[in-house]
């Protein structure tokens, strides 16, 4: 899905720029790199032209076109980037059609709203440090449920980075960082590297590597009744040594 910080949008039009109506033999070292993964038989002489992708609501950003092939790439940067957004409700339901029970979501759902029930029926938001401090074997629970159905997880995955919510094109690549330095992922490597990793060092609630975030916890906020899903550990990888002689 297109960043909608001023950031990312300047990071996306700088990658546009360093690869749009240029010659592959002109590209920069990296990028050449890059752009062999995307396209095998890519030469010398081929020609490359870039555009934004159209639909501001599908998970590519960039299309990139050589010759007659068409790659559709997605590209973060930054701490902790967003990799989805959608309402509570329809997420919910998503989890549903995949047999989470309603004890899971509940718990999900506390967590998302942090209401904690008070003498006379009233009602107060709880942050998100509070109720991890109060209620560590709750959101253990969930974690531990969906380390035990990584069935789920893969759909989690393929909806928050790969597809989206609606129906739209997918992405072909991933790409994280800036025009300068980076690491390009294919929907395979997407898969594995996140399976690979169940992140049991995390307190919050995760799909492996995917961190569940509310939007809001204010009730008076228009943002409340959505979530995000965020790849922290993405940071960490662009300082990987070993990780960017594979992928960077």
């Amino acid at each position: 899905m297109r960043n909608n910080s001023k950031d990312g949008s300047v990071n996306e039009t700088m990658i546009l720029n360093a690869l749009d109506k240029h010659y592959f033999k002109d590209l920069d070292p990296k990028w050449k790199k890059h752009m062999k993964r995307m396209f095998k038989n890519i030469s010398d002489d081929d020609y490359i032209i870039v555009n934004y992708f159209k639909d501001k609501d599908a998970k590519p950003d960039l299309e990139i076109i050589v010759r007659n092939k068409k790659v559709l790439l997605s590209i973060k940067s930054g701490h902790a980037p967003t990799m989805h957004y959608e309402p509570i409700k329809t997420f919910f339901d998503f989890l549903r059609e995949f047999g989470v029970p309603e004890r899971i979501i509940k718990i999900i759902a506390f967590y998302h709203y942090g209401y904690s029930l008070k003498k006379g029926s009233t009602y107060k938001v709880l942050s998100r440090d509070e109720i991890l401090e109060r209620y560590p074997e709750a959101i253990k629970e969930v974690n531990d449920y969906f380390i035990k159905h990584q069935e789920i997880v893969r759909e989690l995955v393929y909806r928050s980075i790969i597809k989206g919510r609606l129906k739209r094109d997918l992405i072909d690549y991933f790409y994280y960082g800036n025009s300068a330095k980076g690491f390009l992922l294919s929907t395979g490597d997407i898969f594995r590297i996140i399976a690979s990793n169940h992140n049991d060092g995390c307190n919050s609630i995760h799909f492996n590597q995917l961190t569940y975030v509310s939007c809001a916890r204010n009730p008076d906020n228009q943002n409340k009744h959505h979530i995000k899903i965020s790849w922290p550990v993405l940071c960490k990888y662009f300082y990987d040594k070993e990780f960017m002689e594979r992928y960077g």
